[in-house]
């Protein structure tokens, strides 16, 4: 049943959240997107928050990280990742990635929390008229019972993976002035993998430990092992990487030639795998004036063979070799595909040969 009070008191309870995810994306996975899903889903399922935004914040390219794109290009990325998943709760920010000189983790945190705050204030900070009437009790519109909304800034929680969490162990890696504000200040949401143990590392730690109500683990039991890294040595290797990154991503890395990959066709989903290609490819004609070095039988004329014994089965038969023509293979294409046009012509060389010898073995 419907409860005034009940309504009071879960607007009043229940902060709102901000998810930020730090880090380079380069380039954007399928994954970096899942994670605000997990994210969002643990977090309102436990009834005490209501996420409400996710913010992507990339590095910039003072960061100086192997094999980092532009920012130019990764913003461009998860635009278009944004754009055709049709999240319309998850936004992208460029302040980061702006900026001319690195920024620490909790430097960038600092300023989404003061946009926030900002933000905040310019939309629900009350009038000097109107918190008289609070402070009062008052009813804006008279017989009308006011109801009170203890309204507050949201919470900002940074997203990350058990690996961010870890390193907070490195040491040298992090400040540990830093930890403490990101971890009591903001908090954490770490989406990890089943099997992992981030509890246990955060036993180990005392910064972690003292603020452990404020680190929220999320385990994503759908095994997924999608990391940039992977994917950047996938597209080097001429590999698939499609359903690995949105569709639009793909063609982007291919339109700019990024990555190492200037000459990849096989990235663009849209085109056929080499094996396909293999597959479909027709079967050389048969003709006995050129051939691209295959082996081709050619049987001799009966007067050709009339001072030769033609008992002599093999004599018959003369294996000519066609001047070699050889033609260059794509570029990129698994020997698999030359392989199998192997296997076909030593198939058609030996269905040849043995016709050829049911010819020259039929009584005359």
């Amino acid at each position: 049943m419907f409860s005034l009070h009940n309504l009071k008191r879960n607007m009043a309870t229940t902060p709102k959240v901000v998810l930020l995810a730090c880090g380079s994306f380069n380039p954007v996975t399928n994954m970096h997107l899942r994670m605000f899903e997990l994210a969002r889903d643990a977090l309102n399922r436990t009834g005490r928050f209501n996420v409400i935004d996710g913010i992507i914040s990339p590095v910039s390219d003072a960061y100086q990280k192997k094999d980092l794109v532009s920012a130019k290009h990764r913003c461009a990325m998860l635009r278009l990742a944004l754009e055709s998943s049709n999240c319309k709760w998850i936004s992208l920010d460029t302040w980061e990635s702006d900026q001319s000189k690195w920024s620490t983790t909790e430097s960038v945190m600092a300023h989404f929390r003061e946009v926030l705050d900002n933000k905040f204030n310019a939309n629900f900070k009350p009038t000097q008229k109107r918190r008289r009437k609070i402070e009062n009790n008052e009813a804006d519109v008279d017989n009308i019972p006011k109801i009170i909304i203890d309204e507050q800034p949201p919470l900002l929680k940074l997203l990350c993976g058990a690996d961010l969490l870890e390193s907070f162990g490195t040491p040298g890696l992090w400040a540990d002035e830093d930890i403490e504000k990101i971890v009591g200040k903001h908090g954490l949401v770490c989406i990890t993998r089943a099997g992992s143990d981030p509890s246990k590392f955060i036993y180990e730690s005392d910064v972690l430990s003292k603020y452990q109500e404020n680190i929220h683990i999320v385990t994503e039991w759908i095994y997924n092992d999608i990391s940039s890294t992977k994917i950047r040595r996938a597209l080097r290797r001429g590999e698939s990487v499609k359903y690995l990154l949105p569709d639009s991503v793909i063609e982007y890395v291919r339109e700019h030639e990024l990555y190492g990959v200037p000459d990849n066709k096989y990235i663009n989903h849209l085109m056929p795998s080499p094996n396909d290609e293999a597959m479909l490819s027709p079967e050389p004609e048969e003709d006995n004036s050129s051939s691209s070095g295959e082996i081709s039988m050619v049987l001799r004329s009966a007067d050709s063979l009339s001072s030769r014994d033609t008992n002599d089965t093999s004599s018959l038969l003369s294996i000519e070799r066609s001047p070699a023509r050889l033609e260059p293979s794509p570029k990129h294409v698994p020997c698999m595909t030359d392989l199998g046009t192997l296997v076909r012509r030593v198939k058609n060389y030996n269905l040849r040969v043995f016709q050829a010898s049911k010819i020259t073995t039929t009584p005359e």
